[in-house]
């Protein structure tokens, strides 16, 4: 099915004009694997279920401990 984070992502990418490598995405559930497999930068929160740190480009901390605000300090936003 096209109904997925991923190719949500994807649209949103194209129609702002943006290049995919310049977008990065956060998730923790299963469902978020195909969004950060389509973004630039994917990133699992630190409690995200293992097939999502598996294909995460990095991790952060948990939810519970700021895991959002630490990697986008850590990246320069």
């Amino acid at each position: 099915t096209d109904a997925t984070k991923g190719h949500a992502l994807a649209f949103l990418t194209k129609h702002l004009g943006l290049k995919a490598e310049e977008t990065l995405a956060f998730g923790d559930g299963t469902n978020d694997i195909t969004m950060i497999r389509q973004a630039g930068t994917g990133v699992a929160m630190g409690n995200a279920a293992p097939e999502m740190l598996a294909a995460a480009d990095r991790v952060t901390a948990s939810n519970d401990e700021d895991g959002l605000a630490k990697i986008l300090e850590e990246l320069g936003f």
